[in-house]
């Protein structure tokens, strides 16, 4: 209960931050960038080394994609049906294909299962999602934005140089060596500081300002990510011999809001920007309760 209120405390003072005015319009870039190369990474290599390598370790991984394929094909079919632009389609692929299974799911899966959820996690996020938003985030943002070239070894590149993946190589490498108390206690609080961090940073980000005539489209983004994406992998769930606890992690990581960064995405390729915040600002807001309600579920 107190990792769930320390969520709750910490993306409030984010909004407070953000309607005072405390700090520089830059500072969730900082923010984000101190998680992405210091906490994220410490918590890698903290916690990948504790997880068997077996069978269930490749179950996050594989529902991963395949919960991702599910969203990009409900997305082509609804975008198809209602007849949206090129623009509009795009930003719905990134906002319901790409999970926000990192900056806000690690610490909900923390809250509500515990730090034995985390390694799990991880897998899902790194293997799955951030390998998605690397890939098919970059050539849908060509594809249906207006800047920009797909360029393979850009591609390439921004994988092997994210810290986390990296953090990710070299926790796989040093899985057979037992840390030295002294390095332990360093990753452990380095870890420690993700959750207050990154939840300060997505309040200073969060925004609920949706332009007229989206508002259908933006029920149908918040249904697709917070309701038939953990549907789906529930049921996939039930014809892989996943153990339960592996099982709730990768449940709970499906039903995540939108990923900031593939908003982030969506605005440098002008691929309606605005929808795209909105779609983030209100399954961040709804995620808060419907991750509960998928626990409470499983």
């Amino acid at each position: 209960m107190s990792n769930l209120i320390l969520v709750f405390v910490c993306l409030g003072l984010g909004l407070l931050f953000q309607r005072l005015r405390t700090f520089h319009d830059a500072a969730p870039a900082v923010l984000n960038n101190y998680v992405i190369y210091v906490a994220l990474s410490a918590l890698v290599l903290k916690e990948i080394p504790r997880i068997a390598l077996n069978g269930q370790a490749l179950i996050p991984i594989i529902v991963a994609w395949l919960v991702m394929f599910f969203a990009f094909g409900l997305v082509m079919l609804s975008a198809k049906i209602i007849g949206c632009s090129r623009n509009t389609t795009g930003a719905l692929l990134l906002m319901c294909v790409l999970g926000n299974t990192s900056f806000v799911g690690l610490p909900l899966l923390q809250a509500h299962l515990g730090e034995a959820a985390i390694p799990y996690g991880i897998l899902y996020d790194q293997l799955g999602t951030f390998l998605a938003l690397n890939t098919f985030g970059i050539v849908v943002a060509n594809a249906c934005g207006t800047t920009g070239n797909f360029d393979k070894r850009t591609v390439y590149l921004q994988i092997l140089r994210f810290p986390p993946f990296l953090a990710l190589i070299v926790a796989f490498v040093l899985r057979f060596i037992t840390y030295p108390p002294w390095a332990n206690e360093i990753l452990t609080n380095l870890a420690n500081t993700l959750v207050p961090v990154v939840m300060v940073a997505v309040g200073m980000q969060w925004r609920l300002r949706p332009d007229k005539g989206h508002g259908a489209i933006i029920a149908l983004a918040l249904a697709i990510i917070l309701v038939l994406k953990p549907a789906f992998a529930l049921i996939v769930l039930q014809w892989i011999p996943a153990d339960k606890f592996v099982s709730q992690v990768v449940v709970l990581e499906a039903a995540m809001p939108a990923m900031i960064s593939a908003g982030a995405l969506a605005s440098s390729y002008q691929l309606a920007p605005r929808l795209a915040s909105s779609i983030i600002g209100y399954s961040l807001l709804l995620s808060l309760l419907s991750v509960w309600l998928w626990r409470v579920a499983i």
